[in-house]
């Protein structure tokens, strides 16, 4: 009897010990506004931004940032590159969480920006094969690309923003039809200026296609429309020495 009731004790006193350890969290929890456990900038007071530039700094996945190391890798390989950049940033927001009225919570946006420069006598199919063989690397809306093929002889200088669209394949028939409609444009005679957008649904027609002519008479906007409507472009929102109006 005495056995028993000394381990019937034992178990009240545990049970006591547990509540008080609740208790005492819960009051950590309710002096400092959040979980003591969460990070320092998990939850905010109602009405405060974010640190801009906290200390440390976070950082990016490690999975995402290991796929986008591989891509840039990758497109380094390739023929025709001459050069191959890329940069991560992250943007701080705060949002009021429903399930705590005194709090916002903080949540980090990061994204990736490759700039890629090819050789100037880089052809079609080798600029094409940049954002393809980029999206067999990765699957993060996160990433943005910027092609560049700079001036040569007979042609001007071309840019194309493919828009966070590297969460899916980008069959090399696609971007070769871009880098090729671009390659045509960039040879015709009077476009002085051309930069093409790609966006993440990679609807080439409901991109944008900005180029400048060196002449505003009918005749010679007419020969480049011309022009254009042999290319992906021919459907694509259009600006500079023309404009044919947003998509819906």
């Amino acid at each position: 009897m005495l056995r028993r009731a000394a381990t019937i004790l034992a178990i009240v006193c545990a049970a006591a010990l547990m509540s008080g350890c609740s208790m005492i969290e819960g009051l950590a929890r309710d002096a400092t506004g959040r979980d003591s456990a969460a990070p320092a900038e998990a939850c905010l007071p109602r009405g405060a931004e974010p640190d801009p530039s906290p200390t440390p700094a976070p950082t990016l996945d490690p999975h995402v940032a290991g796929e986008v190391r591989e891509a840039v890798a990758a497109v380094r390989k390739l023929a025709g590159v001459d050069t191959v950049s890329e940069r991560t940033s992250n943007s701080r927001t705060a949002s009021d969480d429903r399930n705590r009225p005194d709090c916002r919570i903080v949540s980090n946006h990061f994204s990736s920006q490759v700039d890629v420069v090819m050789e100037a006598e880089a052809t079609p199919a080798q600029a094409a094969a940049v954002p393809t063989t980029m999206a067999q690397h990765l699957a993060w809306t996160g990433v943005s690309l910027s092609l560049t093929v700079p001036a040569g002889p007979g042609h001007i200088e071309t840019t194309v923003h493919y828009s966070r669209t590297f969460d899916q394949a980008i069959p090399i028939e696609t971007s070769t039809d871009v880098s090729e409609g671009l390659a045509r444009l960039a040879a015709t005679p009077h476009v002085t200026s051309l930069e093409a957008s790609i966006p993440y649904t990679m609807r080439v027609e409901y991109g944008s296609l900005t180029v400048l002519v060196d002449g505003a008479d009918p005749a010679t906007l007419d020969a480049v429309r011309a022009v254009i409507d042999t290319t992906v472009f021919a459907d694509t929102t259009l600006h500079g020495s023309f404009s044919n109006g947003a998509k819906p």
